[in-house]
C-alpha cells in the first residue's frame, strides 16, 4: 500500500464502525439523547480531521471548528450531570480539557507567527 493510502484508512474504519454501530442498534437502555450528542460531537470531530487532512483550513476555520468542539463537549457533559452517567460525564470532561488545550496551543502558535512576519 502506498503511502497515500494511509491517509485514507482512518476514515474507512470509521465509516464502517459507524454503520456496524447502526447495523447492531442502539441498545434500549441508552438515552436517546446521548445518542443524538455523540453523533453531533464525533461528526464535528470528523468534519474537523477531514478538513485538516485534505482542505488545509484558514486560522478562523480552525479555530471556529476547535469552538464547536467545545460546546458540544461541554453541552454532553451537562446532559451527562443530569442523567447522572458518569463515564460519559468523565469523557466529556476530558474532551473540553483537550479540545480546550489543543486550541490554547493553537492560537498561541498563530500569535507567535504573526510576531516573526
Amino acid at each position: 500500500m502506498s503511502k497515500n493510502s494511509y491517509k485514507y484508512l482512518k476514515y474507512v474504519a470509521l465509516l464502517l464502525l459507524i454503520f456496524e454501530a447502526l447495523y447492531l442498534g442502539i441498545p434500549d437502555f441508552i438515552k436517546p439523547v446521548f445518542v443524538y450528542e455523540y453523533i453531533i460531537f464525533f461528526g464535528l470531530a470528523y468534519l474537523f480531521a477531514i478538513f485538516q487532512d485534505f482542505f488545509n483550513p484558514s486560522e478562523k476555520t480552525d479555530i471556529l471548528l476547535r469552538v464547536a468542539l467545545i460546546i458540544s463537549s461541554i453541552v454532553m457533559a451537562i446532559t451527562s450531570i443530569y442523567y447522572k452517567e458518569t463515564f460519559s460525564v468523565v469523557f466529556s470532561v476530558i474532551m473540553v480539557v483537550g479540545i480546550s488545550f489543543s486550541l490554547h496551543l493553537t492560537i498561541k502558535h498563530n500569535k507567535k507567527n504573526k510576531h516573526k512576519d
